[in-house]
């Protein structure tokens, strides 16, 4: 298997996804091809292994430039590079942490929508207390209409059903609260929509249960998903800090903390993004997965298994045998 790696737009530069593919190939037996600076690349690798292969540029899209006058005018951009070989035989599925934008512009443009589905999203892993919940859209539809919602739900179906074998999987909507009739005109046009569809829709839930499990698919706009992951990431990150310093207030608490160690250690472990990786990016003909700008080689790493997992799936396949 080939994985087209773009090197450009993590915080940490291309070292962070060199040395996550690495640790990658460690794990699961792959090729990277890695799209950037080929000198650079070459460094950063340091033969460290044998088995890879380098698209050179110094191009890329960031978060300034406009995604579809970008992806159209800059033919030598990493993510515009990933997407055209990605259509070529032998060349299996993309990994960016660029531009959400880009990415998404890129699918639409060049590896084109799956037939029948309107609008991609990002479907992006929530650990939960109960498993895995997925939150779509997370960013890549700032806009939608009911329909895509519905569009999102059925793609979250599959690709639970078949990446994570979780059958008949729960679906809900992200709204002000639980009752059908609350929310704005396109949570009210959607819940109807969603009641009708051919989904185990369990109606409206609210943001404060989003790691609880109570749902398998979350839906929301880009706009809200993004808000509501953001917070929670922000929130875990704001009670680890916390508890760090009351650990460190004195010497009995420093003793407690020794003691509770590793137990606390699993527990924000089970929610931390560097488990999940990245977020697979569905509605589209190529195999995508979008890591997140603040990677580090270990979610890098576990983004690439995530996404082999996603093409050994088939569930582009699967997802258009559901449309017919």
């Amino acid at each position: 298997m080939k994985i087209l790696i773009d090197t450009y737009g993590a915080d940490q530069g291309e070292k962070v996804l060199v040395d996550g593919a690495i640790a990658c190939q460690k794990k699961k037996d792959f090729t990277p091809v890695f799209i950037g600076d080929k000198e650079k690349i070459e460094e950063l690798i340091a033969g460290r292994i044998d088995k890879y292969e380098i698209i050179h540029t110094t191009n890329f899209i960031s978060n300034d430039d406009d995604p579809a006058r970008s992806i159209r005018r800059k033919k030598d951009a990493s993510i515009v590079l990933a997407y055209e070989k990605a259509k070529e035989e032998g060349y299996d599925g993309i990994l960016s942490a660029g531009s959400t934008g880009a990415l998404l512009a890129g699918g639409l443009f060049i590896a084109k929508r799956i037939n029948g589905i309107d609008r991609a999203c990002l479907a992006t892993s929530l650990p939960t207390i109960e498993g895995t919940t997925l939150l779509m859209d997370t960013g890549a539809n700032m806009d939608c209409k009911a329909q895509y919602l519905e569009e999102f739900g059925l793609m979250g179906k599959v690709y639970l059903e078949n990446v994570l074998g979780i059958d008949n999987p729960k679906v809900a909507l992200l709204n002000v609260g639980v009752e059908e009739h609350k929310g704005n005109k396109l949570s009210k046009e959607s819940y109807a929509l969603l009641k009708e569809a051919n989904l185990n829709f369990v109606g409206n839930i609210e943001a404060r249960d989003l790691l609880t499990g109570k749902a398998n698919v979350i839906l929301a706009d880009g706009f809200d998903g993004n808000i509501a992951i953001k917070t929670a990431e922000g929130i875990l990150k704001l009670v680890a800090g916390q508890l760090k310093e009351v650990f460190y207030k004195s010497l009995s608490n420093k003793l407690a903390a020794g003691i509770l160690k590793n137990d606390i250690k699993d527990m924000f472990g089970k929610y931390s993004a560097d488990e999940v990786g990245g977020a697979p990016l569905l509605g589209v003909k190529s195999y995508v997965f979008k890591a997140h700008g603040n990677a580090n080689e270990v979610a890098i790493c576990n983004a690439l298994l995530g996404l082999m997992d996603y093409i050994d799936k088939k569930v582009i396949d699967k997802i258009e045998g559901e449309l017919i």
